[in-house]
């Protein structure tokens, strides 16, 4: 079949794994490492706003929990513009969004500040989460999209770890050690530059808004890109032979099993052939 002749999917599902499909996985990647990096910054941060700040317990759980509100409004919103601007676009503008509003909070100095800029990292958290799965599984070929995205799902304990580090080494590193943990979580808005002018848009999505050019263009520099995984090559199926359900009971022949080389080769491993009994053969005849 000819390029020419085939869809958008269907000429990146025949794709092998390329060094282009690694370039968006990594980049993907680390944006996912960085929000899993908010996420769990925010632990170590109110530990020690609790200290400096003489914070209760519930105005704690208030600041965690007016991000995941922020998370959940995101999510549902973030979709319906990646449809309509383009999966990299939001991709890019959540990262921008919330690593801004993370280091605008090194500044803040009181706690209703602090929980509206917890509620814009929230929105851009939760927009760029479900936008970056769906970014990369758009690119990936379909007998490798689960793995893929698996690959995409650890970046996720990357991110815990840096807020790991971030939270025992800079946090209690002084008295403004928060508001220097906040300030490196300004990072994602930094990175949102490189992935405006890295990454390529979704090729699908191009596709299905009509920009056939462009998706081709896309499609056609991953054919080009060398592979990094070979594909594999379809197998010839077995012969098969329409047996009675007595014969395909019965136990294994004697003579086989004294001679295990008549059904695989020890060179090849593959199965030589075995002769198929008559086909007007029955169980009790002769």
């Amino acid at each position: 079949m000819s390029e020419t002749s085939r869809t958008i999917p269907e000429r990146l599902d025949a794709l092998p794994f390329t060094r282009k499909h690694l370039r968006v996985l990594s980049g993907s990647g680390l944006g996912w490492a960085l929000d899993a990096m908010d996420v769990g910054l925010i632990s170590f941060i109110i530990a020690a706003l609790t200290q400096h700040w003489g914070l209760t317990k519930g105005e704690g759980g208030l600041i965690a929990s007016v991000g995941f509100l922020g998370m959940a409004i995101g999510a549902s919103l973030g979709g319906l513009l990646a449809d309509r601007i383009g999966r990299r676009q939001v991709f890019a503008i959540t990262l921008l969004v919330y690593g801004l509003a993370t280091g605008a909070s090194a500044l803040v100095g009181g706690l209703g500040l602090l929980l509206i800029f917890r509620f814009i990292v929230g929105l851009g958290l939760g927009a760029e989460l479900p936008v970056a799965s769906t970014y990369v599984s758009e690119f990936a070929p379909a007998r490798i999209r689960g793995r893929i995205i698996v690959i995409l799902e650890a970046f996720w304990a990357v991110g815990w770890t840096a807020a790991a580090i971030i939270g025992y080494y800079v946090v209690p590193a002084s008295e403004n050690g928060w508001r220097w943990a906040f300030a490196l979580g300004a990072v994602p808005a930094i990175y949102a530059l490189v992935v405006r002018l890295g990454l390529p848009e979704s090729p699908r999505w191009l596709a299905s808004r009509g920009r056939a050019s462009e998706a081709e263009q896309i499609v056609a520099g991953f054919e080009a890109s060398p592979a990094l995984a070979a594909q594999p090559q379809p197998q010839p199926p077995l012969p098969w032979f329409p047996l009675p359900w007595c014969q395909l009971t019965r136990p294994p022949s004697p003579r086989l099993l004294r001679n295990p080389r008549a059904t695989a080769s020890p060179r090849s491993g593959r199965r030589s052939t075995v002769r198929a009994p008559p086909r007007s053969g029955r169980c009790g005849s002769a």
